[in-house]
């Protein structure tokens, strides 16, 4: 089962053992190499018994012109020499290979040789991205931050292609001087290869802002889309636009800013919040005027608004061509097409899932954009017609249509609400129909759920569980406010799907809760070191340990996402993210909190500062259980300060992987900084780990039992 887990979390994004892939050069021509010796000999022929005709130094990067007996061939002051194999690393990273692993049983060491310690075991068929070449071994990537070596005639090393997609006739290309091609889709995952200015890949797909290409050279990877340019390789004239909450499609008049440090806003008016900054020569594709205000796609393809004054638009300036837009800005998402047409015809698409704007005039192209973010799957123009097809069947309103324009909302709407009880636990179900994501208000013993935009057509509402009462339905601002009475800060779930919401309200006490706990960091991945060499990865196992076992004796289900001190972490039975989805042992972390009650990642801080000190728990408070992760965390440094005898950091606000992407409540906890001296010396310490246990466990405890009495530990 271990082998099992290791296979599926080391699998690449886009890679697949059973795609074709393009051999590598035996010689490694054209490669680049790194030198990693302190000083190392350049020799006139492939041994050692050449005479040396030069050095070069730790770090310096050469290009390999070919090999011969171990030995690469390379340039050294305009004159070819040979330099040993063992002594460089050739740079397989930036080229995108992949090592496709071909016997069975074969050992991943620690270092490139039999002398190292084994680290694991992988079989024939895995595919793992090949990181450098330093004699007979390469050097792997295994996971977040972890790598191996396993030596050369076990596997075969091949470039990466993508798997289950086709490319489309959209190409992408850097905006700069160069566009960074990596693993997965998100920010700091590994490097694949770089596009260079002049340089294009095919764009196979989309995921909101990242963008997943094929590189020439048969790389499959994924670019930041606001960073890129992407075109038509059928029609040079059309433009597109990729960012975190807006994307384009058009044939564009264009406008340029002449002044410095110019506000883009999101909509026509100084009362709308800026959402760039725009400099003097920037050159915007123009979409519409209204009155002094001008609506453009910025050259990092957002699309917002400028005052005119600001640019060298003309007072009477039309739009050319015509522009689709959809647009996630703002709580009500929107698509906005115009052109040259003079009537339009908004039409529902026969799957359900689609809304068609049907116009009076041809656009003459037949292109489409995938989109894949928040209700949106893609936008689509061919012939007289606009489509925007929907990951969900949508709920759409026309807001204006007139000669040359047509603007869709797409709100959601609230179609009924129930109340259902459990042994443990009462469930709120709120049905759905659109994007639907609630602000949260709780006081006390009352929760409200908050959806902007939404409409209510379930008429009226009603329902009462056990200690869980539906107090009524309400239009307000813009939106539908569900307000629910509960027994005082009462712990919840929420949980989002394509068709409702449902608030879990859990009974008191610890027995039958299902909570994860996280040690964070694993295998070769110690986290951070103190000054005297205490590792993180075990002052962290240790705590989780000793709190696992204090909330299993109250009855409660807890998950460790590592099994041992050295441990990878597995992935949960069934887990298998898609080809866009981050695969790591972060990810493979996060998704144990499917189904869960809590989620809490244990780790212990470091600081340049030696003097940095104390404890602080962080959250993310862009997530759907936000309110509930910063309750709790509230109580973790109510409690785990005054045990520990810690400065109270606070708790904090992050975008931290784990809490970001955790499915339920979520914290993770600094206990200390392990990087101070004072305080590595308390987390050498048993009695320290039973003191943070026993904090976190009163934290947990209070968490699920607001108002009762303590049930001791």
């Amino acid at each position: 089962m271990l082998c099992l887990s290791l296979l599926m979390s080391l699998k690449p994004s886009i890679a697949s053992a059973d795609s074709p892939a393009s051999p590598v050069p035996s010689d490694f021509a054209g490669f680049e190499a790194i030198v990693q010796g302190d000083v190392c000999n350049v020799r006139t022929g492939p041994d050692t018994s050449y005479p040396w005709m030069g050095q070069v130094l730790q770090g310096k990067r050469v290009q390999i012109l070919g090999s011969q007996n171990g030995w690469y061939r390379i340039n050294l002051d305009s004159r070819e020499g040979y330099i040993a194999g063992w002594l460089v690393d050739v740079d397989l990273a930036s080229r995108g290979i992949s090592a496709r692993i071909t016997k069975t049983d074969v050992n991943v060491r620690q270092g490139p040789s039999t002398t190292y310690p084994v680290k694991l075991m992988v079989q024939a068929g895995t595919v793992l991205p090949a990181e450098a070449k330093r004699g007979e071994w390469v050097r792997v990537t295994l996971g977040e931050g972890g790598y191996g070596w396993i030596r050369e005639d076990l596997l075969v090393l091949e470039y990466r292609k993508p798997v289950d997609i086709q490319a489309t006739d959209l190409l992408v290309s850097p905006s700069g001087s160069s566009l960074k091609v990596t693993h997965s889709a998100m920010v700091g995952s590994e490097t694949l290869a770089t596009l260079r200015k002049g340089e294009t890949a095919k764009l196979v797909g989309c995921r909101g802002a990242y963008i997943a290409v094929l590189t020439s050279q048969g790389v499959g990877g994924w670019v930041y889309g606001p960073s890129a340019v992407v075109t038509s390789a059928k029609d040079s004239s059309l433009s597109f636009g990729i960012s975190e909450t807006s994307w384009s499609i058009g044939k564009y008049s264009t406008v340029t800013v002449t002044a410095t440090d110019v506000n883009f806003r999101s909509g026509p008016g100084l009362t709308y919040g800026v959402i760039g900054m725009l400099q003097k020569g920037d050159v915007l594709r123009f979409i519409e005027r209204q009155g002094d205000w001008v609506r453009a796609v910025s050259p990092r393809g957002v699309t917002g608004w400028v005052a005119a004054y600001l640019t060298n638009a003309s007072a009477n300036q039309k739009a050319t061509g015509f522009s689709v837009v959809a647009d996630a800005s703002g709580s009500v998402r929107s698509l906005t097409v115009t052109g040259n047409f003079a009537s339009a015809a908004v039409l529902p698409g026969s799957d359900g899932k689609s809304v068609i704007v049907s116009t009076s005039s041809f656009f003459g192209v037949d292109t489409r954009l995938p989109i894949n973010a928040y209700e949106f799957e893609s936008i689509e123009v061919k012939s007289s017609d606009v489509t925007v097809r929907l990951l969900d069947k949508p709920n759409y309103r026309v807001k204006q249509n007139t000669p040359g324009k047509v603007v869709l909302e797409f709100v959601p709407a609230v179609t009924g609400i129930s109340v259902s009880s459990g042994t443990d636990a009462e469930i709120v179900t709120i049905d759905t129909v659109g994007y639907a994501w609630p602000d949260v208000v709780r006081n006390g013993n009352t929760l409200d759920l908050f959806i902007p935009g939404a409409t209510y057509t379930g008429g009226q509402a009603n329902g009462l569980g056990d200690s869980v009462k539906l107090s009524g339905v309400s239009a307000r601002d813009g939106g539908t406010s569900v307000t629910i009475n509960t027994p005082e800060n009462a712990p919840y779930v929420l949980t989002r799907t394509s068709n409702s919401l449902t608030a879990k309200f859990l009974k008191p006490g610890l027995a039958g809760k299902v909570i994860v706990i996280d040690p964070g960091h694993e295998t070769d991945d110690p986290g951070a070191i103190g000054p005297t060499g205490l590792r993180e990865r075990d002052v962290n196992w240790e705590i989780a340990r000793q709190l696992t076992d204090l909330l299993r004796k109250q009855g409660a289900v807890v998950i460790m996402t590592r099994h041992g001190l050295y441990d990878a972490t597995p992935a949960p039975e069934g887990w298998v993210p898609g080809l866009d989805e981050y695969s790591g042992s972060l990810a493979r972390r996060a998704a144990w909190s499917k189904n869960a009650d809590l989620f809490i990642s244990i780790h212990n801080d470091s600081a340049v500062d030696r003097n940095a000190r104390g404890t602080t728990t962080y959250v993310c408070d862009r997530t759907l259980n936000a309110k509930e992760s910063r309750r709790l965390a509230g109580l973790i440094q109510n409690y785990l300060c005054p045990v520990l005898g810690t400065l109270n950091r606070g708790v904090r606000d992050s975008d931290l992987f784990v809490v970001r992407e955790a499915q339920c409540p979520a914290v993770l906890v600094e206990v200390m900084y392990i990087s101070n001296y004072t305080e590595e010396a308390y987390l050498r310490s048993p009695n320290t780990w039973e003191l943070a246990a026993t904090g976190l466990y009163r934290a947990i405890e209070r968490y699920f039992n607001p108002t009762g009495s303590s049930l001791g530990i």
